[in-house]
């Protein structure tokens, strides 16, 4: 199966992700990986499966992937995928979850067959730290809790989920 990747990172979060399913993949499949921010990069079409990878920024896809959603084809030949990366303690869950039914809603538009969206926790950027706290009025000892909790991820376990669930998508995709 010929699969494309194509992610955009800020903070390298959604990036390494992304290397994770083509690391999974790759053994077995013909796979490329790229980020939306290369140009000019792969045409989907020449694919028969891919994946699209973005931060979460307070709720909705990063501006690169959404305008490279925009511009997909209707009822193109290739099956589709999502994932997202995204500082959960700092974020509500709505927000992340808003980001997945995006892509289900794109693509649904599109009229191309997606099969899902992959989502883990990242680490929020050090630029990011002071207006969030603040924005969210979070106490100090709260938010050192919560950067804490985010300053590992994306670990192992989140590689190797990704990983999980790209082997789970090919193998829906090679049902449908």
């Amino acid at each position: 199966m010929k699969i494309l990747i194509l992610f955009f990172s800020q903070t390298g979060n959604t990036e390494r992700i992304a290397r994770a399913i083509s690391d999974g993949l790759s053994p077995d499949h013909d796979v490329t990986m790229k980020s939306i921010a290369e140009s000019p990069g792969p045409r989907p079409a020449e694919f028969d499966l891919l994946f699209v990878g973005s931060p979460c920024h307070a709720g909705t896809l990063s501006g690169p992937v959404k305008g490279f959603l925009s511009e997909l084809p209707y009822g193109s030949p290739f099956q589709a995928a999502g994932f997202i990366t995204h500082a959960s303690p700092a974020y509500n869950r709505n927000d992340y979850e808003t980001c997945m039914a995006f892509f289900s809603s794109i693509f649904a538009k599109k009229h191309i067959t997606y099969h899902g969206c992959f989502e883990c926790q990242g680490k929020l950027t050090p630029q990011l730290h002071e207006f969030l706290k603040k924005s969210r009025n979070i106490p100090d000892d709260e938010w050192e809790r919560m950067v804490a909790s985010m300053k590992d991820h994306p670990d192992r376990s989140d590689e190797e989920g990704a990983r999980q669930f790209a082997r789970e998508i090919v193998d829906k995709a090679m049902r449908t």
